[in-house]
């Protein structure tokens, strides 16, 4: 399944997303979360599946599986990105 995301949501989501131990996040304009134990982390094909649209500037993210979207979407809200979170809910909907 491939689903259109804002930009914003996807710069938002990367922002907010841990990173492996050693990673440095290039032009990340917030800090890392202070909790980011709490949170959870995201699997590696839904990060490089958010990577590759920002990169491309395309707003297409995927191919993921719908359960990654769902987990995407619950990782949205507990980090606190409630809107981000029902926004994919919305793409993944709209993508039918």
């Amino acid at each position: 399944m491939i689903v259109v995301l804002p930009h914003d949501t996807i710069l938002r989501i990367l922002d907010h997303a841990p990173t492996a131990p050693g990673a440095t996040s290039k032009g990340s304009r917030r800090a890392p979360s202070p909790h980011p134990s709490k949170a959870g982390t995201l699997s590696q094909n839904i990060i490089g599946a958010l990577n590759k649209a920002k990169k491309d500037k395309a707003n297409l993210v995927g191919p993921l599986e719908m359960s990654d979207f769902n987990a995407l979407s619950a990782w949205c809200r507990s980090v606190g990105l409630t809107k981000d979170g029902e926004t994919v809910e919305a793409a993944v909907r709209a993508s039918g």
